[in-house]
């Protein structure tokens, strides 16, 4: 492919995206009602960190997330910027990262600006970004992580593989998801360091235990060190051990865990890429004040609907796109086209072979590899024709018309929206139902909810 853009162009247009993004993921943030996610991810810092105890949240996923917010929490207060400003700053940082690493899998900068555009514009991630919930770590620790290992193969600066191997430890700290990108970046290392070698066994050796020690190694001491608040509570080493046996039996079967009481369809991982999806969360305004519905239940401030709809013209892309890069895989022998397959299916493939329900948040830790999967697929599709960039382009105007109503219902707007208001209720709400007051609700659908009180 040929490159359309200059690198300084490329990198301009990134910067811009960037900004443009900070501003969608922030605006009216403060505004958003907190959810019971958002609360209870800053009570569980706040537990973490000053006495070591986990949870009241995803106690069985790792604690990254409990000491960056914690941190937040001191720096900028319990508002919106301590609670949420790590997913936001992080989300808003995957939009260049996508593109860098887009363009350096590809070495084509037209494919790095597509990719880092349906990434902004995904509703999945505006929803992520906005939200206490640690989901958007999925993606942004192991991108910085292949992207720095890029910027090590291109100086051989071994700076940059130590800050690799911080990353990955970071995105193994926040879910074990990211062990499979990790393990696919060390293949790909090792696979470097057997071509570049040749026959010189004695210094193949020795720089495959070089990769090993810090794509694999330092890893895993990173992860260990995110638990010393617990060790400080007086654990051992063989309790820390069963400790994570009882997370991994948690995470992989969800015992602990209720089944949601709205119609919940898209809760397998095979679905995300062959049929619409949607991820639905619903709760009850957490910071909504005694006396402000003057003792009457008003749906419109106290409840609030976030939908994080996949868009079609994007996702239903992705599998066709998956096996278009992996066919110039094996017919060009194409190294980056090699690694975003196996960056995919490493990651995806787990997920859909889940005996447990797997809801969409999850598909943070994939959507990345796709999305940058469906940029070259774009890119390949419209060369076929003369007017190739105004394809492209005619393209990505359908997906911004489409990613507008998704953007008002992944920042929970769409109960403001009179068509869809009624809809939601009933839809996602019920729930709720049996918390209804006797008589009448003042300006509610049929689906009310009572105003609960200040938490303490």
């Amino acid at each position: 492919m040929q490159t359309d853009f200059t690198t300084r162009t490329t990198f301009l247009t990134l910067a811009l995206l960037t900004l443009f993004v900070l501003f969608m993921n922030a605006f009216q943030l403060s505004s958003q009602p907190v959810s019971e996610d958002d609360y209870y991810v800053a009570l569980s810092a706040i537990n973490y960190m000053e006495s070591g105890q986990l949870g009241p949240t995803m106690w069985n996923h790792p604690c990254l997330r409990n000491i960056l917010v914690y941190y937040a929490l001191r720096m900028f207060g319990t508002g919106v910027l301590g609670a949420k400003g790590v997913s936001l700053l992080l989300g808003t940082l995957c939009t260049p990262l996508i593109g860098l690493v887009a363009k350096r899998i590809f070495n084509d900068n037209l494919v790095a600006l597509i990719a880092a555009f349906l990434w902004a514009c995904d509703a999945l991630v505006i929803d992520f970004s906005r939200q206490g919930i640690n989901d958007i770590y999925l993606a942004f620790f192991p991108l910085a992580a292949i992207y720095l290992v890029y910027r090590y193969r291109e100086s051989g600066n071994q700076s940059w593989l130590i800050a690799s191997g911080i990353f990955f430890g970071c995105g193994l700290a926040s879910k074990w998801s990211a062990l499979f990108p990790m393990l696919v970046t060390f293949t790909l290392l090792i696979v470097a360091i057997h071509k570049e070698t040749g026959g010189a066994v004695r210094e193949r050796i020795i720089r495959f235990c070089h990769a090993a020690v810090l794509l694999l190694l330092v890893p895993a001491l990173v992860y260990l060190l995110t638990f010393i608040p617990w060790f400080g509570r007086g654990y051992s080493l063989p309790e820390w051990s069963a400790l994570q046996k009882s997370m991994f039996l948690e995470t992989s079967q969800h015992v602990g865990y209720k089944p949601k009481e709205w119609d919940d369809r898209d809760n397998k991982a095979y679905k995300w890429f062959v049929m619409p999806s949607v991820f639905v969360d619903p709760f009850m305004n957490m910071d909504t004040l005694d006396g402000e519905t003057k003792g009457v239940p008003d749906f419109d401030k106290s409840v609030t609907v976030v939908l994080g709809y996949a868009n079609p013209l994007v996702w239903l892309l992705v599998l066709p796109a998956i096996f278009l890069v992996a066919r110039r895989a094996i017919r060009e022998r194409d190294e980056g086209a090699g690694y975003l397959t196996g960056l995919f299916l490493m990651s995806y493939l787990p997920l859909v072979l889940s005996p447990r329900p797997i809801w969409m948040n999850t598909a943070l830790s994939v959507l990345p590899y796709a999305i940058m999967a469906v940029a070259f697929f774009v890119r390949s599709a419209a060369e076929r024709f003369r007017q190739s960039r105004r394809i492209i382009a005619v393209y990505l105007t359908l997906v911004l018309i489409v990613a507008s109503p998704l953007y008002l219902l992944a920042i929970g707007k769409g109960t403001r929206i009179p068509v869809l208001r009624a809809y939601l209720a009933e839809q996602y709400l019920v729930q709720f139902k049996k918390n209804m007051p006797p008589g009448d609700v003042k300006d509610a659908p049929k689906s009310a909810i009572p105003t609960p009180a200040q938490p303490q």
